[in-house]
């Protein structure tokens, strides 16, 4: 025992001792000597963000838009004064069914006659004066008629009324109905056949039945009046009021013709669903890869030196966010995720969904 206890009393404190002495001489290093390394020194930061890259995939594109809008009757067609004079009757009356060519309004218009040659008896009294002759009015009724099928608005004149030639006198609203939403201008691009079609669907509606003809407008806001114009400038300078973005007014007006045997009701809310081409087993990349997105474009692809260089390319269907990749790139290919020089914010990259490897 007494050398077990002798043990204890030499051997462990000097331990100790030794021990506190390394981690000494260590402390002493690190705060004087640095702790560099060949493996620190990789890395060492240059200031450059490596270029991004992903790699062409074969992937099905289905190149389908869906579009919320409403159904909303036609244009109403408006009845104008086809010459100067009084509006002498009306045929109907707002409210009234009419049928294409029905007549609708009546103006009267007078005029005097050309003044015919007579002798000096009949322009002259027995005093030598020369009399006017006394000729009646030339009186002609021009009447209006309906230049569509559909249901009489109301007037805007009253009976007796004088109104000039192409004096708004009312309209004739044709009870045809169309499916009509709004398109970014961009989105026009993947709809390029004319032959398309749309399926519309309206919830507690009828079966969904097929649109055709779709028509694309120049703008999705239009203005009937002057009093809504006046609203969407009140709404224009405060985008809160409506609860639209103001980039809202920049899309377009996409329609179709809803067909006359479907029963629809103005002010409906539907959905639009556009089938515009599915590629599949097709070379893909994202669009954010490509300069161009119709018909030709450009990707970058990288060499063994990290140069970028540009690639041109045949484009087919996209859906948006990949493309088809027609001729020009295989599979596999290794190219700079984003166009040079339109790299996103970094808050934007979090927001993109992954491609492709994530998938």
């Amino acid at each position: 025992m007494s050398q077990r206890r002798a043990f204890r009393r030499v051997f462990l404190p000097a331990a100790w001792l030794v021990i506190g002495a390394l981690i000494a001489v260590s402390l002493v290093k690190l705060a004087f000597a640095g702790g560099t390394s060949a493996a620190d020194d990789d890395l060492f930061p240059t200031g450059e963000i490596p270029a991004e890259t992903v790699f062409a995939e074969k992937a099905t594109v289905e190149n389908k838009l869906t579009i919320p809008g409403t159904i909303r009757l036609t244009e109403s067609k408006e009845l104008n004064a086809p010459v100067d004079g009084v509006v002498n009757w009306a045929f109907v009356k707002p409210g009234d069914n009419v049928s294409l060519g029905d007549r609708i309004f009546q103006v009267r218009t007078e005029s005097q006659p050309e003044v015919a040659e007579a002798s000096v008896s009949d322009t002259e009294s027995s005093e030598g004066e020369e009399l006017p002759l006394e000729t009646a009015p030339i009186v002609k009724y021009h009447d209006v008629y309906a230049s569509a099928t559909g249901k009489v608005g109301a007037f805007q004149i009253e009976i007796g009324d004088d109104v000039t030639k192409g004096t708004g006198l009312g309209s004739i609203q044709p009870q045809e109905f169309l499916a009509a939403g709004s398109i970014d201008p961009l989105d026009r691009y993947r709809l390029m056949d004319e032959t398309l079609e749309a399926t519309i669907t309206i919830d507690g509606g009828p079966e969904p039945f097929t649109c055709k003809d779709l028509s694309v407008g120049d703008s999705a806001s239009k203005k009937s009046n002057a009093s809504t114009q006046d609203q969407d400038m009140e709404s224009s300078m405060d985008p809160m009021a409506t609860g639209e973005s103001p980039e809202s007014s920049s899309s377009s007006e996409i329609s179709c013709a809803v067909p006359a045997d479907v029963v629809v009701f103005d002010g409906l809310s539907m959905n639009m669903e556009i089938d515009a081409g599915t590629v599949e087993d097709a070379v893909t990349v994202p669009v954010s890869a490509v300069r161009g997105l119709v018909g030709q474009g450009a990707v970058w692809k990288l060499d063994e030196n990290g140069k970028e260089i540009r690639t041109e390319v045949e484009l087919g269907v996209t859906d948006g966010k990949i493309i088809d990749v027609v001729s020009g790139l295989k599979d596999e290919t290794e190219i700079l995720r984003f166009v040079p020089g339109s790299t996103p914010a970094p808050g934007e990259m979090m927001q993109m969904e992954p491609y492709p490897d994530e998938w």
